[in-house]
């Protein structure tokens, strides 16, 4: 089954973030252009098996259904919608912060 991906607004705006921090704070854009690749690959991923990423570790996103996908030191959150075939990605964060809030 092929499910359809619905990204948020906050998801273009976290990529925007984290690229612009790779190449203009690490002077690197080939790790930019890395992130953008792993990125690709789990939102393809995603399309075809959302459910082989594990629920998020905090009780309140995994009663909300919230799971992740790991990108080295990034978090892509998101949710399955199986009524509608649909796979909702919320955000994309570092890894290290406290991203439960945020959702």
């Amino acid at each position: 089954m092929t499910y359809k991906l619905i990204i948020s607004r906050e998801v273009h705006d976290d990529i925007d973030a984290i690229v612009g921090y790779m190449v203009s704070e690490l002077n690197s854009p080939a790790a930019a252009k890395g992130f953008l690749d792993d990125v690709d690959e789990g939102f393809r991923y995603m399309e075809s098996n959302p459910f082989i990423y594990s629920l998020c570790p905090d009780a309140r996103l995994a009663v909300k259904g919230i799971r992740k996908v790991v990108i080295k030191n990034y978090l892509i959150l998101f949710r399955v919608d199986e009524k509608t075939s649909s796979v909702f990605v919320l955000r994309i964060v570092y890894g290290r912060k406290n991203y439960a809030g945020m959702i």
